[in-house]
């Protein structure tokens, strides 16, 4: 189980790397905003999934 979930968390942390290469923005700052939206909108789309069973 330990793997299973490493290899998912490994996963999101390769998406949001791309996710970063892709972005025409070079600011560091700009980055962080955007790296805090990705992540609050996968815990909240988590949380949604999880509360609505």
């Amino acid at each position: 189980m330990s793997n299973e979930n490493q290899g998912l968390i490994e996963s999101l942390l390769e998406a949001e790397a791309q996710f970063h290469e892709l972005m025409p923005i070079k600011a560091t700052y700009s980055k962080l905003f955007f790296r805090s939206l990705f992540w609050f909108a996968l815990f909240s789309v988590v949380y949604t999934v999880v509360t609505s069973l």
